[in-house]
């Protein structure tokens, strides 16, 4: 597993507290992180003196938290120390358990910020400090006008804003083991969800779950034998499981005009839905099309 990986990982499985009001995750921890985030594509230093880190936490933990959240930035900066994403200029750091944490804070005003490692990551891969954004303001911060809270930590106007995809591969790699097995670019995948907020491009559902929203990236022409599509962005759809499996066995196709027709009823159910960055190959669709209607043909 790489970093990128481990950081996501890390992003996923935070331990919060839960509001009393409001029944849902703190906002403490990813407040934190996204002030960080936003210092990192601002390519500000990446440690900075306790007393701007507390003041400034403590400003959008009061505007964007939730009404029980008190804004101690002493705990958020103790769990992600120990969490293994924070570095703090001390030593001995206690636990975020007690008050006695947070007088320990307000006299040591440890220098502290995001890890080397993880700032590295966040700073020289913008596609990956966007998927943690995204991933952050889906799983704590539904509620909350993101352009606003983007802004107030410095992210507008970065990737975040934008999520450029990759180029992706027009000939994917293929590895031995007991079958060929083609190697999908997982990160690809995860960047043209990430571009559709995870709803299905065709009936706009988008699936909630404990730990975030998923969705599924289904390639119009197969990349596997005899098929051997590209596994690049225009071949490429955000759709949820059940739309998914009715396009890969062509109960659904799409017209040249990126219209979704039901192949059952024979009529058209609606219009594919787009995204900027996103474009479709119409290539790749005639492909789709054509050859699951010729596998619906009666054999003679």
């Amino acid at each position: 597993m790489g970093l990128s990986e481990s950081l996501l990982l890390k992003i996923g499985s935070l331990r919060t507290d839960t509001s009393k009001v409001t029944g849902r995750p703190r906002r403490h921890q990813p407040l934190t992180l996204l002030w960080a985030l936003g210092r990192a594509a601002q390519a500000e230093p990446r440690l900075e003196a306790w007393a701007r880190t507390s003041a400034e936490i403590s400003l959008l933990i009061e505007k964007f938290g939730h009404a029980d959240d008190r804004p101690n930035p002493e705990f958020p900066v103790l769990r992600l120390f120990h969490h293994g994403l924070w570095e703090l200029d001390a030593s001995d750091v206690p636990a975020a358990s007690t008050s006695s944490a947070q007088r320990w804070m307000n006299s040591h005003a440890p220098t502290g910020g995001l890890r080397p490692w993880v700032h590295t990551i966040v700073s020289r891969h913008p596609d990956v400090r966007a998927q943690i954004v995204l991933c952050l303001l889906e799983k704590y911060f539904q509620d909350v006008d993101p352009d606003e809270l983007l802004t107030a930590v410095g992210l507008v106007g970065t990737p975040e804003a934008e999520v450029p995809l990759n180029d992706g591969s027009p000939a994917p790699q293929r590895r031995q083991s007991a079958t060929m097995r083609v190697i999908r670019d997982s990160a690809l995948a995860q960047q043209i969800k990430d571009v559709h907020g995870h709803h299905c491009q065709i009936c706009g559902v988008r699936l909630c779950l404990p730990n975030g929203s998923y969705a599924e990236g289904a390639h119009i022409r197969p990349i596997g034998q005899p098929h051997n599509g590209p596994d690049e962005p225009g071949n490429i759809l955000c759709l949820c499981p059940n739309d998914h499996v009715l396009f890969d066995r062509g109960a659904l196709t799409l017209t040249d005009d990126l219209r979704v027709f039901d192949e059952v009823l024979g009529k058209v159910k609606g219009d594919l839905r787009l995204a900027p960055q996103h474009t479709i190959s119409i290539r790749h669709i005639a492909y789709h099309r054509e050859t699951t209607r010729q596998a619906a043909q009666p054999s003679h």
